[in-house]
């Protein structure tokens, strides 16, 4: 038996495991197994063969753990956890529930030795709590999923137990408790704000019930099926009923969205989403907060539902008040047309003469005729950009857009609207769709004009956020001289951070920050004295921050910073507002929670900036990290 090589092998099974190579994992784990056939290999191997498809195999990988007359046989409540999803995939409810049984007694039996064998549960096994709930949740038992999260909730050591209680939560009714926990999470994923607010607006009745799957859909696995949901109207319809899906959709709406892309996930929604749909239809005309492109395109999946006649009047919640708003399919009028026009001409010409609104007055009639025509309208959209209606114009000016997405003259239009209204991103992303390269002189000219324009402003707009940056810098860069001996205490590290970045870690850690700044150190030096607290928040840090942990403790728990940047990257860019954007290196992390911190320090009769780990948490984190 090679332990060590075994060791290796099941490190890189893992690493493909979070990759979800799960062939190459499997591979990995098998030859680690003829190594060392201990349990957690052949736990790991079934688990790369059943998320690969093939739950049978997995079962059989298994078995000699699984052996009812041998109380000893070898498997630990992950065995028996992951043989209840294996039992739950192939359909044989019974044996899943007896599976899960036994999990959660070989759980609860290993808390009660390891504590009074060792004092404390180590990190390992509270890991088996997430299997566990994932057991739970396969069998769609919600009830169950939250009373283990709550059953165990101190030994926890993952943002999934959260996830999945989140989950049980929205799906037994339970929104508030749902969207604290979404929120609790948040920092992981952009993805946990957005359902925090679905789950709120469920709980006032704004979005109707409805219930979500536990497994999470990767970002890419996400626009995979939005690229099907486009091409393919039964992949409409099917995703449409996916609780998940419809989750991102709302998650994405909620963020403020009103693009064309918006109105479509909307369209789809309402159209494809059976009774549900209809609902949250209605309920998007209701609700304030919907926009009113949004609006139309629920009316116009209700009235293809055939649940609204056309051009009956629609009630709606909008411009912050109940309206009757007909709405109206014009006919779009591509051809050229004589008598529509000599209208425009006129109003040209009206315009020429100053008098602006008899000339917007003479536009919006064709289209109060029921009639579409794309030169009368963007004549209309420039008028009312000269009396400075610009939203009235942005509306006129998306409709041609949606008519017409490639025409260079619409984006043209749409980049200098955009600009006008302060929308400088926006304008630079319509410009650069104009491609042509065949444009009259005049209008070529004209397009260089609005670039260096459109440049203008993003240097403008950039300089103060450059004058921040620097700022923020240089700030941090004062704190990194402060003085700090090599070996600071947890208080004395604490004293040299600013009051915001103590701020940020209590709220990070998931405790109310006290008002005083004295307080909230007391706060953080508590929280981390706790074994239990550190184990858990070193198990969710990135490996990369786990190494560097590693470096120092293996030096003694300090480095000079110079050695440490060079391996694991400097702090330049991290900011100084912790409180409000977390810093992005790891070193910048590691410091914010605490674990970390950064100064100078006299060596050999010289001040040189140093990285160093608090002396009372050297030890509990080296054992935590197996050193």
């Amino acid at each position: 038996m090679n332990a060590n090589k075994a060791e290796e092998l099941v490190s890189k099974g893992r690493e493909f495991l979070e990759k979800g190579d799960f062939r190459a994992a499997e591979k990995a784990f098998a030859a680690a197994l003829e190594e060392d056939d201990a349990t957690p290999v052949r736990n790991n191997l079934a688990l790369a063969v059943f998320m690969a498809g093939e739950p049978r195999r997995a079962l059989e990988i298994l078995e000699p753990y699984l052996d009812p007359e041998k109380e000893d046989a070898g498997a630990n409540p992950f065995t028996y956890a992951l043989a209840a999803r294996v039992h739950c995939s192939l359909g044989q409810e019974e044996q899943a529930r007896r599976r899960l049984q036994q999990a959660v007694r070989s759980f609860e039996k290993g808390l009660s030795e390891l504590r009074q064998s060792l004092g404390r549960v180590p990190y390992a096994f509270r890991e088996y709590t997430v299997t566990i709930m994932l057991a739970a949740a396969d069998l769609g038992d919600h009830r169950q999923v939250f009373e283990l999260y709550r059953r165990w909730e101190s030994y926890h050591v993952s943002w999934e137990n959260k996830f999945l209680a989140a989950v049980a939560c929205f799906n037994l009714g339970r929104y508030k408790r749902a969207a604290t926990l979404w929120s609790s999470i948040a920092q992981v994923s952009r993805l946990f704000s957005g359902m925090q607010q679905v789950a709120f607006l469920v709980e006032r009745g704004v979005i109707p019930p409805f219930e979500v799957s536990y497994e999470r859909y990767s970002q890419e696995k996400m626009q995979e099926m939005m690229e099907e949901a486009t091409a393919s109207e039964e992949a409409r319809r099917r995703y449409a009923q996916d609780g998940f899906f419809r989750m991102m959709l709302l998650a994405w709406l909620l963020e403020g969205d009103s693009s064309k892309n918006a109105a479509q996930g909307v369209y789809t929604m309402v159209y494809y989403g059976g009774e549900w749909g209809e609902k949250l239809g209605r309920q998007v005309l209701e609700y304030p907060g919907f926009s009113p492109s949004l609006k139309i395109a629920a009316v116009e999946a209700l009235t293809a539902r055939g649940i609204l006649r056309e051009g009956e009047p629609v009630p709606m919640f909008i411009d912050g008040e109940r309206r009757l708003v007909e709405i109206k399919k014009t006919p779009v009028l591509m051809e050229p047309d004589q008598e529509l026009d000599q209208i425009v001409d006129r109003a040209i010409k009206l315009r020429d003469e100053g008098k602006i609104d008899e000339a917007v007055e003479l536009l919006q009639g064709i289209y109060r005729e029921g009639k579409f025509y794309p030169r009368a309208m963007m004549t209309l959209a420039n008028l009312l950009r000269r009396k400075g209606d610009l939203d009235d114009a942005l509306n006129i000016m998306e409709m041609l857009e949606e008519i017409d997405p490639d025409n260079p003259v619409f984006l043209f239009n749409l980049s200098s609207l955009m600009l006008e209204m302060g929308e400088i991103e926006k304008a630079r992303e319509y410009f650069d769709r104009i491609d042509d390269p065949e444009f009259e002189e005049e209008f070529a000219e004209k397009l260089k004009m609005l670039e260096r324009e459109i440049e203008r402003y993003e240097n403008v707009a950039l300089l103060p956020q450059m004058i921040m940056q620097a700022y923020e810098e240089d700030e941090r860069r004062k704190i990194e001289e402060k003085p700090l001996p090599v070996d600071a205490s947890l208080a004395r590290g604490l004293k040299n951070m600013p009051a915001h970045w103590l701020e940020g870690a209590c709220i990070y850690y998931g405790l109310e920050p006290a008002r005083q700044r004295r307080q909230r150190e007391e706060q953080l030096r508590d929280f981390l004295s706790r074994r239990d607290n550190l184990e858990k928040e070193v198990g969710e840090l990135e490996e990369e921050e786990r190494e560097l942990l590693k470096y120092l403790l293996q030096r003694g728990g300090w480095s000079r910073l110079n050695a440490v940047t060079r391996k694991f990257g400097s702090l330049e860019g991290d900011g100084f507002f912790w409180h409000e954007r977390e810093p992005e290196s790891f070193l910048g992390f590691l410091w914010s929670l605490g674990l970390v911190m950064v100064g100078k320090a006299t060596l050999e009769g010289r001040r040189v900036k140093i990285a160093t780990i608090p002396l009372e948490l050297r030890q509990p984190l080296k054992e935590i990290l197996g050193i």
